[in-house]
């Protein structure tokens, strides 16, 4: 989810996923991966690799890294705080 202006993340879209029909388990997962992908610590590319490899058995997680390593030299909307509670 994006709000404000300028737009920056605001965490998952919970309620889209559950009604969807998504886990708790791969909604939990979700949440993991967005946390370390937007850390602090490291480059965004350090990150997806590093997201990548942890997660190396989820595919829909790697769907996501995958988005992210072919846009190239796009810019990418990131969250302002990622410790703050998901929406």
């Amino acid at each position: 989810m994006v709000r404000d202006n300028p737009a920056h993340l605001a965490g998952l879209n919970l309620v889209g996923l559950r009604r969807r029909g998504f886990t708790r388990e791969q909604i939990h997962e979700l949440r993991r991966a967005y946390r370390l992908l937007f850390a602090d610590e490291g480059t965004l590319s350090e990150r997806v690799e590093d997201v990548a490899s942890e997660f190396a058995s989820h595919p829909l997680i790697h769907e996501i890294l995958d988005f992210i390593r072919v846009g190239g030299e796009r810019a990418i909307c990131v969250p302002h705080d990622v410790n703050a509670p998901d929406r």
